[in-house]
């Protein structure tokens, strides 16, 4: 009997199925994303320590130079003089009082060059160190540049993923899926400036910043003024209030006080995983502004479920 053949091809996803799975690998490549914010944040730590660094040798390849060049005047000088001790006479080393001076001036001129020796091992101490440190933080540097570009291609295929996934419907289910993403946007652009609760002070300054990214695009990386993602939108908005937070959900969950459920307030940050992958601003009612993930904007969202929350 032969092998019977497939009857069908595999069942053809549904415009509802695509947009599940799409937003299942946007939400992946989000929380991906904040360990390449992270990752970022630490490379840009590393570029300043190597520049400490890198001053310092400057500085200490100076001091060398100049101890070397002062033991090799002080050398220089005793050759052609004969030695230091010759500016002094025999007959005079016949009395006793000359001779206690020249000895003393002998003595000193041997502590001075000894100093110099020091100075110049010391100096020389430094510099191994400076050059340690520097090729250190270089090498530091490079494995950071390397775990970005890595968690960078790791998003870059998810996205391409996604993209795949749109371009398998059919030109009218995707013009379809762009309408709805543009009354979205336009919904949520509509909102700006629109705030007006209680939040006063820095938090009142904060939740009106992040009123007015509302309908903007989530880019994974950004932090304004055209797109953010979720920890630069947050970044931002504290920031225009005057308080620096990292550029990292989980960095920022680490850097505000813990606030409990039923002490919310306009401004606090809410934190979803432990550490977070993802974080919004609270605005009262139950609500937060958040950039969700690639593919959608900037929006006021229902809180929901979340690990913990957090004051600036």
């Amino acid at each position: 009997m032969l092998p019977t053949a497939a009857s069908s091809a595999e069942p053809r996803l549904t415009v509802g199925q695509v947009e599940a799975r799409v937003n299942a690998l946007n939400e992946q490549a989000e929380k991906i994303t904040e360990a390449y914010n992270a990752a970022r944040d630490h490379l840009a730590v590393l570029q300043t320590q190597e520049k400490v660094a890198a001053d310092q040798l400057v500085r200490d390849q100076a001091a060398f130079a100049a101890a070397r060049k002062s033991i090799g005047a002080t050398a220089n000088y005793a050759y052609q003089s004969g030695g230091l001790g010759g500016v002094v006479s025999l007959a005079d080393l016949s009395s006793p009082d000359t001779f206690l001076t020249s000895s003393a001036m002998l003595d000193e001129v041997a502590r001075f060059q000894a100093a110099q020796v020091a100075e110049v091992a010391a100096a020389q101490h430094n510099l191994a160190v400076a050059s340690a440190q520097v090729i250190a933080k270089q090498a530091d540097a490079k494995r950071a540049l390397a775990g970005i570009a890595e968690q960078r291609a790791h998003i870059e295929a998810l996205l391409a993923q996604a993209r795949g996934l749109l371009n398998s419907l059919r030109a009218s289910e995707r013009a379809q899926i762009a309408r709805a993403y543009g009354a979205d946007a336009a919904r949520m652009a509509s909102l700006r400036g629109s705030y007006n609760g209680p939040a006063s002070g820095r938090a009142g300054v904060a939740v009106r910043f992040a009123y007015a990214q509302l309908g903007k695009p989530y880019s994974y990386g950004a932090a304004g003024p055209n797109s953010y993602d979720c920890s630069g939108l947050t970044m931002r908005a504290w920031g225009a209030a005057g308080v620096s937070l990292p550029h990292n959900a989980a960095a920022q969950q680490g850097q505000t006080r813990y606030v409990s459920g039923g002490n919310l307030q306009p401004g606090d940050l809410i934190f979803f995983g432990s550490p977070a992958y993802h974080v919004g601003i609270y605005v009262g009612g139950g609500r937060m502004i958040a950039a969700p993930h690639t593919g959608d904007v900037v929006k006021i969202q229902s809180v929901g479920s979340y690990s913990s929350a957090g004051r600036p």
